[in-house]
């Protein structure tokens, strides 16, 4: 399910209907998965600040008729771009939840990055822009692949707003523990609030917290 939360960090647009979706499907002549019809009825595409641009109905078939998908990549859909000149891709089937990353001069799913298997979880995690998390690799001074670099997040210090604060840290962060036991394990410190997350999602994650997120510490894992 997508989190409403992780939208309120985008900018978005006024829903549209089934109505609305089914009639642009027809146009286009293939169906939309339907995790992505979901998000439609939520905001008819939203845009990031890193420069991902979620079509909407308005616009998904002039960009899919523009650079000839259904010529290059039959049987997919261009759901959207990165804004950096590359498109995400996703097969035009009721189940599909991959999200593809294709070059606008090479729209063909052989030549495609995964960007993620799970459309919804990628947008509850931020919508990261994978190509800005290997330009952070670059000017990493470690040799590991700081994609591959996980951490916990672990509460250190006492939170002043209590269960609202808790709450909030919950949301951004996507974790799946309970409010109740979250709760519970915050009258131990330091407690392992979550475990395995990309180092740099819980980095970013931190930052939109602001001076909440001094009261958590992330540690490397490997």
């Amino acid at each position: 399910m997508i989190n409403r939360y992780s939208l309120s960090k985008f900018n978005l647009y006024p829903a549209v209907d089934d109505y609305e979706i089914k009639r642009v499907e027809i146009e286009m002549g293939l169906d939309f998965p339907k995790v992505y019809r979901d998000l439609l009825k939520l905001t008819n595409g939203f845009e990031t600040e890193e420069g991902i641009s979620i079509f909407g109905t308005d616009i998904i078939i002039e960009r899919n008729q523009t650079y000839e998908v259904s010529d290059y990549a039959q049987g997919y859909l261009a759901i959207g771009s990165n804004g950096g000149g590359k498109f995400y891709l996703m097969s035009a089937a009721e189940g599909s939840s991959q999200l593809l990353q294709v070059d606008a001069g090479v729209m063909n799913p052989e030549y495609a990055t995964i960007v993620s298997e799970d459309f919804v979880t990628w947008i509850n995690n931020g919508a990261i822009n994978i190509d800005l998390l290997e330009e952070e690799e670059e000017d990493d001074d470690d040799d590991e692949s700081i994609n591959e670099e996980m951490c916990e997040l672990i509460l250190v210090h006492p939170l002043k707003g209590g269960a609202t604060d808790l709450k909030k840290i919950q949301d951004v962060f996507n974790i799946k523990k309970g409010l109740f036991d979250l709760l519970k394990g915050s009258k131990q410190l330091p407690f392992v609030l979550m475990k395995d997350i990309p180092f740099v999602l819980a980095k970013k994650n931190l930052k939109e917290l602001g001076e909440l997120g001094k009261c958590l510490k992330i540690i490397k894992i490997n």
